[in-house]
């Protein structure tokens, strides 16, 4: 943690700031909550924002320009305030200046509004909670997933497990602050976006490789709808014209093409010199083991093309929040296979290759996943006493939350929300076991 002097007219913020952190949980929402006191004994980091002139944040568009605090966890803010009580001139805190603006789709729109995600872009790169510096990075609210466990388990599994999607995003939980206001328990996130240590590709100005996402919405720099209906959008280029994108579109339209062609499970005349197959597997495997109703080709999906070797590859793993069994309906369901159907990937699944490549790929984690169980159980056990503070506001366990999963009136707490997921997961191994015909 770096220490920070002041000068004079850093303190007189400083001072502002550290008055109403300390009284914020007075205003905070239903305000159950009474003083700052009661996040006395957390190890969560805490992110306080202030915009220019205590602004709301109404926009997924327009940023506003503010400062962010960010403390190691509550003591660290605490030897702060009694520094400043002592009139002593270092404080155990760091600040950073930037803008913010809302995000997410769905989430955005439909739901509490008092509970958002954000995306932070800092006027410099920095390093933060040891993750790689960048400038952009996103706080995530998890207001559907009740454990706020579902995407962070997701990530772990891309990142120790099915390794071979590539760059996964990095987390990290927090308290957060904005405008004096205690929003709650979020996940303080990657930005998916083509930078080093993040999505990496050859990305020079005549270079055609591309980040993509199917995308319903069809809002980015480009988009199109392909042969077959999949809505495809091509992330912004820095500088780039028309004719980069044009060739980004052909270079999927093409693939589509081929792919539902007569000789698509060719090796040579095929889909296969198109993509990365690995990659395909392995997204595959972590979106249908999870049952993760966003990865079902309308949004969310993500995906990259690498002049290097002229190879798609799906990746990065990216929004888990209404899986594992976090939904209604076939997708609450721990059995049943639900991505094996959707768009590019139904035609997969009819090539016999494409098929023994999950299986086998499978038989070699399967033993790796459920270890991943207890890893999930210590991050609950972690994260359980935060949860319930933030629930101290906003009230979730037992009450009608979208997307509304089977059972959740008899599950009044935290803990019954953990042990509805570790239930789910675990039976949905022991499908996969029999599904894929792997003997335990």
């Amino acid at each position: 943690m770096r220490v920070r002097r002041l000068n004079f007219s850093f303190l007189f913020l400083f001072v502002l700031f550290t008055i109403s952190i300390f009284f914020t949980f007075k205003n905070s929402s239903e305000a159950k909550i009474n003083t700052f006191y009661d996040l006395k004994g957390s190890r969560l980091p805490i992110i306080s924002v202030k915009t220019k002139g205590m602004k709301p944040i109404k926009s997924k568009e327009d940023y506003k320009k503010a400062d962010f605090y960010v403390f190691d966890n509550f003591d660290r803010a605490h030897k702060t305030f009694l520094a400043f009580q002592n009139k002593t001139d270092s404080y155990n805190m760091i600040h950073f200046t930037g803008k913010i603006r809302g995000r997410g789709n769905s989430t955005w729109v439909s739901f509490d509004q008092s509970k958002r995600s954000y995306l932070l872009k800092f006027d410099e790169t920095h390093s933060m909670f040891g993750l790689p510096a960048a400038r952009k990075w996103i706080l995530q609210a998890n207001l559907t997933d009740k454990t706020s466990l579902r995407n962070v388990y997701a990530y772990f599994l891309g990142r120790s497990i099915f390794k071979k999607v590539g760059w996964t995003p990095r987390t990290q939980f927090v308290h957060l602050f904005v405008n004096d206001k205690y929003l709650g328990l979020y996940a303080f996130m990657e930005k998916a976006e083509v930078a080093d240590s993040r999505i990496e590709l050859p990305f020079g100005e005549n270079d055609d490789s591309f980040f993509a996402e199917v995308n319903s919405r069809l809002n980015r720099a480009w988009n199109f709808k392909s042969d077959r209906g999949v809505n495809l959008s091509i992330r912004e280029k820095e500088n780039a014209g028309n004719e980069y994108y044009r060739n980004a579109e052909k270079i999927l339209k093409d693939f589509e093409n081929v792919l539902f062609s007569e000789d698509f499970s060719d090796p040579i005349k095929g889909y296969r010199p198109y993509i990365d197959i690995d990659t395909f597997v392995d997204w595959y495997l972590v979106n249908e083991f999870t049952k993760n109703h966003d990865a079902a080709f309308q949004d969310s999906c993500f995906l990259t093309y690498s002049s290097a070797d002229k190879k798609i590859r799906m990746g990065p793993l990216w929004d888990f929040d209404i899986s594992c069994g976090n939904n209604k309906g076939e997708c609450a369901d721990p059995e049943g296979l639900f991505i094996q159907s959707r768009h590019w990937y139904a035609r997969l699944w009819e090539d016999f290759f494409f098929r023994e490549k999950v299986r086998d790929r499978w038989a070699e984690v399967r033993d790796s996943v459920r270890s991943s169980f207890y890893w999930l159980a210590f991050m609950a056990d972690c994260l359980e006493d935060d949860a319930n503070l933030e629930d101290k506001i906003w009230q979730r366990f037992g009450f009608r939350q979208w997307p509304n999963a089977p059972g959740y009136k008899e599950r009044k707490t935290y803990r019954a929300e953990v042990d509805y997921l570790k239930s789910w997961i675990k039976a949905r191994a022991d499908w996969f076991d029999k599904e894929f015909g792997i003997e335990k």
